[in-house]
């Protein structure tokens, strides 16, 4: 996808500082996998105790040793 972006310069150059190499079009890439990975893990830890979950491992082995 092609998108123009205005973002300062500031931000930008210590972005590249970070990852030496890369070019800017990379840099930002990898910032927002960067990104998305750690707001998925704290989506996740929101949710944690939200809804009760059964441990039923106890059962599973269980009924495992009798087959």
């Amino acid at each position: 996808m092609r998108t123009t972006l205005d973002l300062d310069d500031d931000l930008v150059a210590a972005l590249l500082d970070r990852n030496p190499g890369s070019s800017k079009k990379e840099a930002v890439e990898e910032a927002i996998r960067a990104y998305l990975a750690t707001d998925a893990l704290d989506r996740l830890r929101a949710l944690a105790g939200s809804f009760p979950i059964d441990d039923v491992s106890r059962e599973l082995r269980r009924l495992d040793r009798r087959t």
